[in-house]
């Protein structure tokens, strides 16, 4: 039995690969998380460039810090998932960005190989990727190299991160903004720039060596740090 994982890029519905088009168009189901339960959810949306409603299962996930919950939604959806495969069923399950970067759906992924359902990863475009290349700063070069991470809860520890790479990524900012912002003008990098709703509507860049963000700036958001000049002093057009 296998179900599909399938990353659905940074949203931008244009910005899935061929490969994932054509895994959503084969299955039989799709299933696409929500964080509410208005039936609202980004992923949905850019499934339904491509594929008709029928095939889409919805299944809530509640945002909220409840482990034993959380871990019961997913132990359930896995079972629910394997149901549907023994059934005779072509199943994927999708997620925003990539699926092994910072995904929820690694533990689903988990529980469905703790009960024998095979699973194969359709690699996506990641915020990441796709910031730095909007900003066009890369993320490295030539013997150089970058970190990724989630933002920390402490100023130090940012002012760490960041003058450890030539390039730094921070993702899951939201409350943790304030955290960014002290970090940045301690350390002065070359750039700093926050990456908010990449692909989607509402996009915005904020450059925060000239300015600081608003707080809900924070959300759905992936900042860039780049301490070394180079590749910054030809950057025009985004600004605050």
């Amino acid at each position: 039995m296998i179900v599909y994982s399938v990353g659905l890029g940074p949203g931008d519905p244009e910005l899935i690969t061929v490969k994932a088009k054509r895994i959503l168009e084969d299955v039989d189901v799709i299933v696409v998380p929500q964080s509410d339960q208005t039936g609202r959810s980004v992923a949905r949306e850019i499934v339904l460039k491509y594929i008709n409603e029928e095939k889409i299962m919805m299944y809530y996930f509640p945002m909220n810090n409840d482990r034993e919950e959380l871990k019961r939604r997913y132990y359930d959806l896995a079972n629910k998932i394997k149901a549907m495969l023994e059934s005779g069923k072509k199943v994927c399950y999708v997620t925003m960005g990539d699926p092994t970067i910072y995904s929820t759906s690694n533990y689903l992924t988990d529980r469905l190989l703790s009960i024998g359902v095979q699973v194969r990863h359709i690699p996506g475009i990641s915020s990441i990727n796709a910031a730095s290349t909007m900003l066009s700063i890369p993320l490295c070069i030539k013997g150089e190299n970058f970190g990724v991470y989630e933002m920390p809860s402490d100023v130090q520890r940012t002012i760490e991160l960041i003058e450890r790479h030539p390039t730094t990524v921070f993702m899951k900012v939201n409350k943790r903004l304030p955290v960014l912002i002290d970090a940045v003008r301690k350390v002065k990098p070359a750039s700093a720039y926050l990456a908010r709703r990449i692909g989607l509507d509402g996009q915005c860049i904020y450059d925060m060596l000239n300015g600081t963000p608003p707080p809900e700036a924070a959300y759905l958001s992936v900042a860039v740090i780049r301490r070394r000049k180079k590749w910054t002093e030809n950057m025009t057009g985004h600004k605050i």
